[in-house]
This record gives C-alpha cells, sequence and structure tokens, in this order.
C-alpha cells in the first residue's frame, strides 16, 4: 500500500511539473510560446516611472522622466544625458527635482553634436524621510 501511494505522489509531483513548465502552442498563423514562470518587476510603492528620450534632427536632446508614487510624500527624480566616449558612458548634463506630494516630472532639453547618447534616470519615493523604494533606468542608445 505504502509503494502504490509512493508511486501516486511521484507521478503527481511529474504531472504538475510539467504543467507548470513552458508550453509551446502552434497556432494556424504563427508560433507562440506560453510561459507562465515569466517575472516582472512589481514595485511595492512606485505607481509610474516613465521616461522619454529623443533627438531631433537639429542635435536637440530632450529628456523626460515621470515618477508617483503610492503612500508616499515626498519623490526625488533625477535624470542624466550621458555620451559615449571610448566605450563608457560619461555625463555630459544632469538635473533633478525633489517634490514634497506623490508625483514629481524633470525634463531637460540640450543641444548636441556627432555622437552616442543615452538618457539615465533614478527616482526616489520616500515617506517620513525613510527612503522606500527606488529605482533607475537607461534609455537605448541613440546615435545622432
Amino acid at each position: 500500500m505504502k509503494r502504490i501511494f509512493r508511486w501516486m505522489m511521484v507521478f503527481m509531483i511529474i504531472l504538475w511539473s510539467v504543467q507548470s513548465k513552458s508550453l509551446t502552442v502552434v497556432g494556424t498563423e504563427i508560433d507562440m510560446v506560453l510561459d507562465e514562470n515569466v517575472m516582472g518587476v512589481q514595485y511595492l510603492y512606485i505607481e509610474t516611472y516613465r521616461d522619454h528620450f529623443e533627438t531631433s534632427s537639429t542635435g536637440a536632446a530632450s529628456c523626460t522622466t515621470i515618477a508617483s508614487g503610492d503612500n508616499v510624500d515626498a519623490v526625488h527624480v533625477y535624470g542624466s544625458l550621458q555620451k559615449e566616449i571610448s566605450g563608457q558612458w560619461i555625463s555630459i548634463g544632469s538635473w533633478s527635482r525633489k517634490v514634497n506630494g506623490t508625483e514629481a516630472k524633470i525634463t531637460n532639453t540640450l543641444m548636441v553634436g556627432p555622437g552616442t547618447y543615452r538618457y539615465k534616470s533614478s527616482i526616489y519615493l520616500y515617506r517620513n524621510g525613510l527612503l522606500l523604494e527606488q529605482d533607475e533606468k537607461a534609455s537605448n542608445p541613440i546615435s545622432y
């Protein structure tokens, strides 16, 4: 009886592990992969964290960060425009904003010459002076 019970448990574990793995589904036009085990960033206090970076045909590099938090009383936002020089990212301009409240936005435009640039930002959320959560992002490089 114990042997049958053990085999049933082994069979159920194998069945459960097979079901929780990625499954490939062949559709009529495309192949799709379903994966329940994909993990994403989940914030506790950050509600919004968005960046926008672009360069115009005249060399104007526009950088924007918007951040907001839930159950926070201060948001600090930092931005830095960086240029790739000899394989390293060097800051050519930086700015920040500290807001007593739940949302902060920074935006800046700098004129740039030929080269490869990226925008890097970081945000910090506080309540009663204590840091609750932070994050940072870097955009994909843009060549001008």
